[in-house]
């Protein structure tokens, strides 16, 4: 099945439910999706390093779930949301899992977290649904997933070294990570590590680390609610001298000018 095709069932299952529905490989991955970007509630949360760690972890969990039931597993988010994920399978071998939510159960409200007024503001467009639809709704999706499952949307196919490499760095980014780490975490040497990543991106493993930790940078400087020292920490940096360093080298500007541009509606392109 062509990633087309996967969206086409997703936007189908989304106008009957008006859930946001994703498709997920084995390693929880989004692969596709429906509406593809998140939420705004979703989306400036995910902007907080710590709580976008806490979203991931609340949603791998429910995926754990659902594989022991190896059935449609319903959960409310750490923010009160209702959201369900079923598992996939590949001739018995799991392959991924389709996921649905980010919406309230009506009656529900956000649960008690220190919110900022923009979030606050943005919890008006979450959609509610009553409850005996949400069970319909799930109904439907399990049906889905089934579909997708005898389709063998997602191929069952081992990662490369290199995406592996890549994954690890786009889940750790915000650690004290380097060569070393990534090699253990892997299973492969530092020689093999750097070849296969250079064959298959065509750049080598750091300066893809450091683009990531920059693209991060970037996209909190813009919620401007984090001082470039916490930006720093946040994206994995020693310190704040260092990352203001790095980021001029990258932009022609520091991060503090790059702020004040973003306040003003100006910015990187």
């Amino acid at each position: 099945m062509k990633k087309q095709e996967i969206v086409s069932v997703l936007s189908e299952l989304h106008k009957i439910t008006g859930f946001r529905v994703s498709l997920h490989g084995a390693d929880y991955s989004e692969i596709a999706a429906y509406p593809e970007k998140k939420s705004e509630f979703c989306r400036r949360v995910h902007e907080l390093p710590e709580e976008y760690r806490a979203c991931v972890a609340c949603d791998k969990e429910a995926c754990r779930e659902a594989l022991a039931k190896r059935d449609t597993h319903i959960y409310k988010c750490r923010y009160g949301f209702t959201e369900a994920v079923s598992p996939l399978y590949n001739f018995g071998t799991l392959t991924g899992f389709l996921m649905m939510g980010q919406v309230f159960e009506e009656g529900d409200r956000a649960r008690s977290f220190p919110l900022s007024d923009k979030l606050d503001a943005c919890l008006c467009d979450i959609p509610s649904v009553r409850s005996d639809m949400i069970r319909s709704y799930v109904k439907i999706m399990t049906i889905c997933a089934q579909y997708l499952t005898l389709s063998n949307a997602i191929p069952n196919e081992k990662p490369t070294v290199a995406e592996m490499v890549k994954r690890f760095i786009h889940e750790n980014f915000s650690e004290k990570i380097g060569i070393a780490e990534i090699c253990r975490e892997v299973g492969c040497s530092k020689s093999t590590l750097i070849t296969c990543f250079k064959r298959a991106y065509g750049t080598t493993v750091n300066k893809y680390l450091t683009d990531v930790r920059l693209g991060e940078a970037l996209r909190m400087l813009r919620g401007g609610d984090m001082s470039i020292g916490e930006i720093a920490e946040a994206t994995g940096f020693s310190d704040q001298s260092y990352f203001s360093k790095v980021f001029s080298s990258k932009y022609g500007f520091p991060p503090s000018e790059y702020a004040a541009r973003t306040a003003d509606s100006h910015g990187l392109q």
